[in-house]
């Protein structure tokens, strides 16, 4: 998982990418539902992580923790989410206020427990 506590690296630049989507979707006017990207310049989530050069790898599982988090339902997919008739722009700026705080939550708990643990701490990370 791409936010488990291994590489700090890993989790700045997943953070870099989840705000360059975030900065991108800020306005209304550049959301738009049912398609990846639109001729005058409106993105889905998806089209937002493409357009940033997001891996999907990376954003899919804080993205769908929050969307479960935030709606109460889990959705199998982030377009399913995204192109749901319910769902607002409101909506998905939530969402992913909420998958950056639970990568940093995560992040912040990570360190934690190595700060506690020692040295003992990267050695259980390499051998889980």
């Amino acid at each position: 998982m791409p936010f488990d506590g291994k590489d700090d690296e890993s989790k700045i630049e997943i953070l870099d990418k989840l705000d360059e989507v975030i900065a991108l979707l800020r306005d209304k006017r550049h959301w738009c539902q049912g398609q990846l990207q639109t001729a005058d310049g409106r993105y889905c989530i998806g089209g937002a992580m493409m357009a940033v050069g997001a891996t999907l790898a990376s954003l899919r599982p804080p993205i769908l923790q929050a969307i479960e988090q935030v709606t109460g339902r889990d959705y199998a997919r982030i377009e399913h989410f995204n192109d749901h008739p319910r769902t607002t722009h409101g909506l998905v700026i939530k969402v992913l206020h909420k998958a950056r705080e639970n990568i940093l939550n995560v992040a912040v708990a990570a360190r934690a427990v190595e700060q506690r643990i020692g040295p003992w701490a990267r050695w259980y990370q390499i051998l889980s």
